[in-house]
């Protein structure tokens, strides 16, 4: 009897994972948060410690472990899934640190990753009704290149990249509900903002 009663008092005084979690978070020991983060049980308290976790990885440019945190560490939707908040109980998470992570991604020039972090209409990568989605995702990277001065990588992405438009829409079944997204149109648009990005 008084061996379980000092292993009750023994884990009543034990901080659970999410004290220890935020303890490390204050010191600054974010390797040790992200072991304790892992110890977290409940999904939403997991998922909130994680987002700290996330947020001081940015602040100190460690976006590859940010990456980390979120992909293998919290759980995640998808980027599709991420806009039925009264379906997916991390989808509010998913839109708000997914965009974290996406603008991470631009601004550290890691052009092809960002788009696995923005937000689509569709499940599937390829589908015509991501359209809009992969010209957001096009026009913030041709800023973001202009802004840096990479004016040539500009249209050479433009000219790789608006292939997407060929693939997914012009040769789509539906595309004559994606008219307005045709490569011809794309193109001529994300010229257009490469234009616009000079001023």
């Amino acid at each position: 009897v008084l061996s379980i009663m000092a292993l009750c008092f023994f884990f009543s005084c034990t901080p659970i994972a999410s004290k220890k979690c935020q303890s490390a978070l204050d010191a600054g020991n974010l390797k040790e948060a992200e072991q304790y983060l892992k110890e977290i049980k409940d999904a939403e308290e997991r998922r909130h410690y994680g987002g700290l976790l996330i947020d001081e990885y940015l602040a100190i440019d460690n976006l590859d472990r940010a990456i980390h945190v979120f992909e293998n560490l919290t759980g995640h939707c998808s980027m599709y899934n991420m806009k039925y908040k009264g379906l997916y109980d991390s989808a509010a998470y998913t839109e708000k640190y997914s965009r974290k992570i996406y603008d991470a991604l631009i601004k550290d020039g890691r052009y092809d990753e960002a788009w696995n972090y923005h937000a689509r209409n569709c499940d599937r990568e390829d589908n015509a009704g991501n359209a809009p989605n992969y010209f957001s995702y096009m026009s913030d990277v041709i800023v973001a290149m202009c802004s840096s001065g990479q004016q040539a990588q500009a249209q050479q992405f433009i000219k790789q990249k608006s292939v997407w438009f060929i693939k997914n829409v012009d040769n789509s079944y539906s595309v004559d509900s994606y008219l307005d997204y045709r490569y011809d149109i794309m193109r001529s648009q994300l010229f257009k903002v490469f234009n616009d990005a000079q001023y």
